[in-house]
Order: C-alpha cells, then structure tokens, then sequence
C-alpha cells in the first residue's frame, strides 16, 4: 500500500514530540535516582520513588533477605539498609539506558560486592526495568543471576 499524495498531510510530530519529552523525562528520573544513590542521598532518593513504589528483587528472602516484594516507602525504609549492610561496593558501572514507551526505562550494567558475612565476591551484569510516571519512579524490577547472588551471600 502507498501513501496517496494527494491526500492532506496529517502531523504526528506533537504527538511524537510529547512521546519523545515523556520519555527524556522517564530517562532523566532514572539517572537522577542512580545519581542521588550513588552519593547516598536517600533524601534524594525518596523524592524520586512513588509512595506506593512496587519494588522486586528475585529471590528467596530466606537465603538473600533484600529479595522478593516489596510496597511503598517504609518498606523501602528497611530494604536499603538490608542491602547496603551486606557487602561493600568494589566497582559499579552503567552501560547504558533505554526508553521503551512512555514509561519504562531499561538499564544495563555491571557490579561487584564483596560480602561480608562469606568475603566471596559477586560480580555480575544485570537490567533493570523501571516504570516511571510523572517523575517518579513506580516500579523497579532487576534481572541478575539470584544463584550466585545466594551463594556469594551465603557461602
């Protein structure tokens, strides 16, 4: 089928221009939230997470207690500690960012921890999906290997 030439033009451009807004904003969430993380400004942090923010990790919490669901912000009160207090950073990077839709953002990257209750060392790539509305983030949902995140935790 081809386009009828003489047919009127019909503009998708603000349609298409909001999309693209929309979704530069998602992206801009996204790495505001990575950017107040990383220097831990949880202030920060908090303003950027929905009140009722729907946050998974794989996982069983019994073995790897900041797996599994977690709702709203006081739940993500208890969530941070958990993860901070299990091993210390070595080495994060982010490879990149994509917007897929108006609202979710896809991240790519790697980390390293060592764990302190075993010393072993979890290095892994992971993605990361996050749904974002009005500049704040909804959801948050990451891909990572949970078996040698256990067994690093474990021992």
């Amino acid at each position: 089928m081809t386009a009828d030439p003489e047919a009127p033009a019909t503009s998708i451009s603000t349609s298409t221009s909001t999309s693209t807004s929309v979704r530069a904003a998602a992206l801009h969430t996204v790495e505001a939230y990575f950017e107040a993380f990383g220097h831990g400004d949880m202030d920060a942090v908090f303003a950027l997470l929905d009140p009722e923010v729907e946050w998974f990790v794989p996982g069983d919490a019994a073995l790897v207690p900041w797996a599994g669901r977690r709702t709203g912000h006081a739940a993500m009160r208890e969530w941070f500690p958990l993860l901070a207090g299990a091993g210390e950073r070595k080495d994060f990077e982010l490879y990149g960012m994509t917007a897929l839709g108006p609202d979710q953002v896809l991240v790519n990257g790697r980390f390293v921890f060592r764990m302190h209750a075993t010393g072993a060392v979890y290095d892994d790539e992971f993605v990361i999906r996050f749904t974002v509305r009005d500049g704040r983030i909804t959801a948050y949902r990451i891909y990572e290997d949970t078996l040698a995140l256990a067994r690093a935790y474990r021992g």
